[in-house]
């Protein structure tokens, strides 16, 4: 008797959660008819046949395959394993491959016929679902309506779909900052401003000259927005997903491609004054801003801010070098570290520092010992928690669920709705966002020796290249430095003090199953131990 497995996914949390359970059910009794035993039963829910990105069921199935596992892939149909030509066809050479034939409910016994097919038709039919969302869209933008997306300045009125109203408190402080703009003052100091009179930001703790400039590109940005000067401007950019990660990648569409239409119940700004600000940004800046060569040093976007996280960036330079100080302090001065550093003097400690290290292999393996018995006390905790998180999201989860079954039904009304979902949609979010936000499990892997070594070796040449302030090190030497220097925690210090900080590392860089010496925990930070310069 053949042995089969079952695979079942639905796209969006808009959809029945039990269209898996049905998916399910079709498919065990098609593997009766078959003759077939059904092993296990692997899912994706609320995922997308887009990409084999970001499905676990379907990794799993696909690693049981290669263990050899199962005979038969049994599905209901071609798109449950995905509606891309090109991730069908190699789902389906892999089984093939390993002697394993997919059967669908609804079309038997694939060849290789079906496969492209059924893999042309079910690219055609998402491709042609998003250009109906698309004129849907456009259908929305052209009625004055808000087609999606958070602006700050407005909230959406409850029952009418689309539809924004100004909230008072956030426009006098869009006002404040157009005027403060168009008056001389820099974004930094006008996010400076926001912070000290405790105005609440549009996201995050705190105001960032960043969320006031934007990006010229994509037109985002407090300034540059057109929706405070009552101009709505949709499709300026779309998304597309890379094909060698599945991350969503946004890309500029041309000039013709972009909707826009007057909404004067939506004014904030008067025209005038948006007028007057976008002058000034045009007068500094500009498209050749970003043809603009940047220094790239050792340690280049890994020296954080041991008091609020935040990147250390070049301020100035004098006759010892250039000086670093924290971007959040620089952009918003939210943070109460004002030190310089000079970025020289810390690339010189932090390689003698990792050369001594290395030198002697005992203080890692003193390391090793006392980091395996901390880290498993950790990694339960995290399991604990994150069980927890997991628990709470699916009972959400599954309210959601009973609520649009119950709208299915007609047995709720929708001001009940509305009084429910929002709320229940807002807790899923942030149980998700909290379980991105978790650190994934830990893997126990093993250092092998000879990376270790040439690690040392290449820590070595760049200290000897930082003796000299004009040369740099190799691409290669860089990029071994990355993969175990993963960033540099520097503390506040006041004039003439001595610095202090902190190295944090990767060990995945030296680490491996071949030639090993000793088992470590791998994607977690090495701390030793912080001295002054």
């Amino acid at each position: 008797m053949k042995r089969a497995v079952i695979y079942a996914r639905y796209s969006t949390d808009l959809q029945n959660d039990k269209s898996v359970e049905d998916q399910f059910s079709l498919c065990r009794d098609f593997a009766a008819r078959l003759g077939a035993t059904v092993g296990k039963e692997f899912s994706d829910r609320a995922k997308s046949g887009a990409s084999m990105f970001g499905r676990p069921g379907l990794a799993d199935l696909m690693t049981a395959a290669e263990r050899g596992e199962f005979d038969t892939l049994i599905t209901e149909s071609t798109d449950r394993v995905s509606r891309d030509i090109a991730d069908l066809a190699h789902v389906h050479k892999v089984l093939k491959f390993r002697n394993i034939e997919m059967q669908c409910v609804n079309g038997g016994l694939m060849d290789t016929v079906q496969i492209g097919m059924y893999g042309i038709v079910g690219q055609m039919q998402r491709e042609e679902g998003a250009r109906k969302v698309k004129r849907g869209m456009t259908g929305v933008v052209r009625s004055g309506r808000n087609p999606g997306g958070k602006a700050y300045g407005y909230r959406p009125l409850i029952g009418q779909k689309g539809e924004l109203e100004i909230v008072a408190e956030e426009a006098e402080a869009i006002r404040r900052i157009f005027d403060m703009y168009a008056s001389g003052s820099s974004p930094r100091s006008i996010a400076a401003t926001l912070n000290a009179a405790g105005i609440p930001a549009p996201r995050g703790k705190q105001w960032n000259a960043s969320t006031i400039n934007g990006n010229g590109q994509r037109g985002n940005g407090i300034l540059r927005n057109p929706l405070y000067a009552g101009k709505i401007v949709w499709n300026r950019v779309h998304m597309v997903k890379d094909p060698s990660t599945g991350r969503r990648i946004s890309r500029v569409n041309a000039d013709g491609a972009v909707e826009t239409t007057d909404a004067p119940h939506l004014r904030i700004i008067d025209e005038e004054l948006f007028a007057a600000v976008k002058d000034r940004k045009d007068s500094r800046g500009g498209a050749h801003a970003k043809h603009v060569q940047k220094n790239t040093r050792l340690l280049s976007g890994i020296l954080k801010c041991s008091e609020c996280g935040g990147s250390l960036v070049i301020s100035s330079a004098d006759r010892s070098g250039p000086r670093v100080v924290c971007s959040t302090h620089k952009e918003s001065g939210s943070c109460s570290n004002n030190a310089r550093y000079y970025v020289e003097k810390i690339e010189r400690d932090v390689i003698d520092r990792l050369r001594t290290m290395f030198a002697d292999t005992s203080i890692i393996d003193a390391y090793v010992s006392e980091y395996r018995t901390e880290s498993k006390r950790i990694a339960m905790e995290r399991r604990s928690s994150r069980g927890a998180k997991e628990a709470a999201l699916a009972d959400v989860q599954g309210q959601i669920t009973r609520v649009i079954e119950q709208v299915s039904k007609g047995t709720i009304e929708d001001d009940d709705v509305l009084a429910i979902l929002p709320g229940l949609k807002a807790e899923r979010a942030r149980l998700k966002a909290e379980l991105a936000a978790d650190e994934p499990p830990t893997n126990v892997i093993e250092i092998k020796p000879k990376a270790f070594i040439k690690f040392r070796e290449d820590i070595e040449s760049l200290a000897e290249i930082l003796k000299d302030r004009q040369a740099e090190p190799t691409p290669e030497m860089a990029k071994a430095f990355r993969e175990v220097v993963s960033g540099v925690v520097v503390y506040p210090r006041a004039p003439g003090e001595a610095y202090e900080y902190e190295i944090k590392g990767l060990l995945s860089g030296i680490a491996g199953p071949e030639l090993s010496a000793v088992v470590v925990v791998a994607e977690e930070g090495f701390e030793p131990p912080t001295q002054g310069l």
